[in-house]
């Protein structure tokens, strides 16, 4: 007794089958190349940073190196609270002011009108 057992595949089928497999194999190949081209370029990114890092540690050896070499002085600093205040509650002027909200107001109800015309125009369809 023979257990042989015939599957019968129709020849579009086949081909339409052999044409996804290879599609498949064409789109790991190009997943491939792009893990390498990715591994390549973390690799390169990897290097410049550290080169970068290396440049900022040499920087910051010269700048000491400098501050060291200039003659040193005797500073004394001084803070008025009171200066402090007054110059940073000083008002603006009103005329700029009013040109530059009203300006800016204006510009957005302009955007604001389109907006709102575009969402009425959708809507309508």
């Amino acid at each position: 007794m023979n257990n042989s057992v015939h599957v019968g595949i129709n020849y579009d089928k086949a081909v339409s089958a052999k044409k996804d497999i290879l599609n498949c194999e064409k789109e790991f190949l190009e997943i491939i190349r792009h893990i390498k081209t990715y591994n390549s370029l973390k690799k390169s990114e990897i290097s410049i940073k550290n080169k970068i890092k290396k440049d900022i540690g040499n920087m910051k050896f010269m700048i000491t190196r400098i501050q060291e070499d200039l003659p040193k002085t005797e500073e004394t600093r001084t803070f008025d609270k009171k200066k402090k205040e007054e110059i940073l509650i000083r008002p603006l002027k009103d005329k700029r002011k009013i040109i530059k909200a009203g300006k800016k107001e204006d510009h957005l109800e302009a955007e604001l009108r389109e907006i709102q015309e575009k969402l009425e125009r959708l809507n309508s369809l």
